[in-house]
């Protein structure tokens, strides 16, 4: 008797989806990728079109990384703290109130931090006031 293929084997995602998936991560964003794989005509495990979560729980179970679209005189807020010597909400602080320059690709994305000598004078004489704690 033949038994029916376990339920996880039967929504697996094949192969050649995960590796284009892989492919097209290198460069794209989840909602690139989606677009892309649905003009492509591809269908997702269960027959329907891909959605972001799906291509975000194809990259997390298959260990794919989000593209990663920094420059390369740009900073990640872990960065700038370590920098600066500050806690990572302070930096938070500090793009919220416009005193460093950032962008961010979409929301839930990281954000990206380019420090000018301008911007490093002004933010070490901040450090150095009483004003700005490590343990914020």
């Amino acid at each position: 008797m033949q038994l029916p293929p376990l339920r996880a084997d039967a929504v697996r995602y094949p192969a050649a989806v995960v590796d284009r998936v892989r492919h097209l991560a290198q460069s794209l964003l989840d909602a690139q990728i989606v677009d892309q794989l649905n003009q492509e005509g591809l269908l997702s495990a269960l027959g329907k079109p891909f959605t972001v979560h799906m291509i975000r729980w194809i990259r997390h179970h298959d260990e794919i990384p989000a593209a990663q679209m920094k420059q390369p005189e740009e900073l990640t807020v872990t960065q700038v703290a370590a920098h600066f010597g500050v806690n990572v909400n302070v930096v938070y602080y500090w793009i919220e109130h416009g005193l460093i320059q950032s962008r961010r690709l979409t929301n839930g994305m990281p954000y990206w931090i380019t420090i000018t000598e301008a911007d490093e004078q002004k933010l070490r004489a901040m450090c150095n006031s009483h004003r700005i704690s490590t343990a914020f």
